[in-house]
């Protein structure tokens, strides 16, 4: 058994256990497991020791084999201070019972990791509807049986791998918990329309809009707080924030954007848990712009492997297509910097280096391929102005006896289609 002790004095212990199939070099399967202790430290826990099982596949009945799982429960005994034991991997309701069987400690996964630290981080109303939505989806096909992984407290202050709606909702049977999860949609349904009513009043506005995405913890809360003196939490662990947080920016040439704050990327993140939190990443899919912030100080194989998640997830969640500004942060900590591209804006949010070039990107990239242009438009035509306020980004408007008068900034097509009603166009 591969162990690396460590000291722990706080939180429960756990021990991290993965599946090297070949299918991850070292180098990555390492990074892996990092990545998961510190998915455990967020959770308010400490690794006590990693295993890793080199195996051409997973068992179907204990995920690693009940040798290596023998093993780990001898650790377990031998240590006397181990609370649960956790895999880098989505487990299956049957696999986790056979290992608390085998263990007799709580075994839990990555998913319900994760799911335990969104719980712990949601604040909002709808932050905790999607929690509850995720907990309950993952959890449906896992209630057969009450062993260690379903005996729930409930809340925020239980044991890792417990917390969020508690026992009475997830014993639920199945029926029920359908039910539950068409309730909750449902508001957040009512939800997603509040937020539309307002995204279409800021395009009345005028004002762009950014969203700030990329891999947990690359910095996307502190470049908020550098920006726009947001003041929202800004730790150095994965999903410290989950709720998405939008403020007003200034612009350097005196325009304004609004800038959005997105919850963070995790590779092998659930189908299930995008879905959950869709509702919250649709300032992302509807923002004018998409700030692609990764950690420059990450070595150039890793952050690499998380450019891609990224890219990927938002594939998935229907983003593309849109202009994309890559922004490599925490500069000052930088490695491999051959590898970084040359278009890319480097910056540090931690000490503001850099972010008078991100301004001046921000604008330029808010502005290209679209025209300035005037119209009037008589009030017979009253459709098209309304067709206007949703096609284009509204600078300035006066009304008068025979029309009214849009100053507009808008793409080509949207100019053509329009092109009867310019009086003044200024050009780009």
């Amino acid at each position: 058994m591969e162990e690396e002790r460590m000291d722990t004095e706080r939180g429960a212990r756990a021990v991290l256990v993965a599946l090297n199939d070949g299918g991850l070099t070292e180098r990555a399967l390492s990074a892996s497991l990092n990545e998961l202790s510190r998915l455990l430290d967020t959770a308010g826990g400490s690794e006590a020791a990693r295993v890793v099982q080199n195996a051409p596949s997973a068992d179907p009945k204990t995920y690693i084999g009940s040798g290596k799982a023998k093993e780990i429960a001898e650790f377990v005994r031998n240590d006397g201070n181990i609370d649960l034991v956790v895999f880098d991997n989505e487990l299956s309701p049957s696999q986790i019972r056979n290992l608390e069987d085998i263990l007799d400690v709580r075994v839990i996964d990555r998913t319900m990791l994760i799911l335990d630290i969104f719980a712990l981080h949601a604040v909002t109303g709808e932050g905790k509807l999607q929690v509850e939505i995720a907990c309950l989806r993952y959890s449906a096909p896992r209630l057969t049986g009450k062993g260690k992984s379903l005996s729930r407290q409930g809340g925020t202050s239980g044991p890792i791998g417990s917390r969020g709606p508690g026992e009475s909702k997830l014993e639920l049977d199945r029926r029920r918990i359908r039910e539950r999860i068409s309730a909750l949609n449902a508001e957040l349904k009512n939800i997603e329309k509040t937020r539309a009513v307002n995204r279409s009043q800021r395009i009345r506005a005028g004002i762009p809009t950014a969203a700030i995405v990329g891999y947990t913890n690359a910095g996307k809360s502190t470049l908020l707080n550098r920006l726009t003196d947001a003041g929202i939490l800004a730790e150095d662990k994965l999903f410290a924030t989950l709720d998405p947080t939008t403020r007003r920016l200034t612009l350097p040439r005196g325009g304004e954007m609004l800038l959005t704050d997105t919850v963070g990327f995790i590779d092998r993140l659930p189908t299930h848990l995008i879905k959950a939190f869709k509702s919250t990443l649709e300032e992302a899919v509807f923002a004018d712009i998409i700030i692609h912030l990764v950690d420059a100080g990450e070595p150039a194989e890793e952050r690499t492997r998380k450019y891609g998640v990224t890219l990927r997830l938002l594939e998935e969640l229907g983003i593309s297509g849109k202009p994309m500004l890559e922004v490599y942060n925490k500069m000052d900590a930088a490695v491999d910097t051959d590898f970084i591209p040359s278009a890319a804006v480097c910056i540090s949010a931690a000490d503001g280096t850099g972010i008078d070039r991100l301004l001046d990107a921000l604008e330029q990239t808010a502005e290209n391929g679209n025209h300035t242009v005037k119209l009037f438009i008589p009030h017979r035509e009253a459709g098209a102005v309304s067709e206007l306020f949703e096609r284009a980004r509204v600078i300035e408007r006066a009304y008068t006896d025979e029309g009214i008068c849009l100053t507009v900034c808008c793409d080509e097509k949207t100019i053509g289609r329009y092109k009867q009603f310019i009086v003044n166009a200024f050009g780009k």
